[in-house]
């Protein structure tokens, strides 16, 4: 299959070129969104906002995937 762009990027992790479609490339963008965000956006992140009714990853993917999200941060 051919694609009208590249889908290769380097990844700020291990420094190797990673296909912009796999599971690691996700797992890196949405570790450096969650490290973008300030502590409070964080926490609602993880924990929900219960003013709002938004779960929070815990609720959604459960401890063991707010885990993997830390350990990519990390």
């Amino acid at each position: 299959m051919t694609y009208s762009r590249d889908t290769t990027a380097i990844s700020e992790i291990t420094g190797e070129p990673v296909n912009t479609w796999s599971e690691e490339w996700r797992a890196e963008c949405e570790a450096a969104s969650v490290l973008a965000m300030s502590a409070s956006a964080r926490d609602a992140f993880f924990n929900g906002d219960k003013e709002n009714g938004q779960r929070g990853v815990i609720a959604v993917r459960g401890p063991q995937g707010a885990e993997n999200i830390r350990a990519w941060m990390e």
